[in-house]
């Protein structure tokens, strides 16, 4: 009897553990669906023809924008209402060797601890036979229609940074405290200020397809980045 009792507590510490896991986001499974919206995401547009588009779900490593550095290894199947679902858990090693030392391309963003490493999912819709974009791929919060982007951290970390203009700053402060996905979202102050940090999980998500948003080289500052910093471009 006092044997069991040994193995009954070992095995109860080996599940408290497992509920305290940082990685236990890897059993998220992320439900979407594909809508078409004008390009400030308020008004619905015509959807595209099933066939006029294919999606692809690369990461971002290292950096919150630019062009995608991974392939798609998630390949989500859509449903007939353009519904989908991703299991990241099944992902997760392709991703990890993915993961690259951050480097943000906007020199005024630095993460703490220098070497926490982030990779952004960056979802496309390009011409089903070629590479070209038939639309700009954003995740939306389903109730807000609020722009997200959708950020894993490999630990927990701090990305901070800001740009004063002449009527605006562009302010991060984003806090992950524990390894795994987080979502960022945008915020307009009374005094102008726009300000990018975590938030919570929205209750439902979409991926809402744009009208395409022509490539600029180099990107030129912005109250958003995220408007020039597309992936592809």
């Amino acid at each position: 009897m006092i044997r069991l009792l040994f193995v009954l507590i070992a095995v109860a510490g080996l599940v408290g553990c497992g509920g305290s896991d940082p990685e236990a986001h890897h059993g998220w499974v992320l439900h979407s669906q594909v809508k078409f919206f004008s390009a400030d995401f308020q008004v619905p547009s015509e959807p595209l023809p099933r066939s006029a588009f294919r999606l692809l779900f690369p990461y971002i490593a290292g950096d919150l924008y630019g062009p995608a550095t991974t392939g798609d290894f998630i390949h989500p199947s859509l449903n007939a209402d353009l519904s989908f679902d991703i299991d990241f858990g099944r992902v997760q090693q392709d991703l990890m060797r993915e993961l690259q030392p951050t480097q943000f391309s906007l020199d005024y963003l630095k993460i703490d601890p220098a070497n926490a490493r982030i990779a952004r999912l960056a979802p496309l819709a390009l011409q089903p036979d070629g590479i070209d974009q038939v639309a700009t791929a954003d995740w939306i919060d389903g109730t807000t229609h609020e722009r997200l982007m959708l950020v894993y951290v490999d630990r927990p970390c701090r990305i901070t940074g800001a740009l004063a203009r002449k009527d605006h700053t562009v302010r991060y402060n984003v806090r992950a405290s524990a390894a795994g996905y987080i979502w960022i979202g945008h915020q307009q102050t009374a005094d102008g200020e726009h300000l990018y940090t975590e938030v919570e999980r929205p209750a439902d998500v979409y991926l809402a397809l744009t009208p395409p948003v022509p490539a600029i080289h180099p990107p030129p500052p912005v109250s958003d980045p995220q408007k020039v910093a597309q992936p592809g471009q």
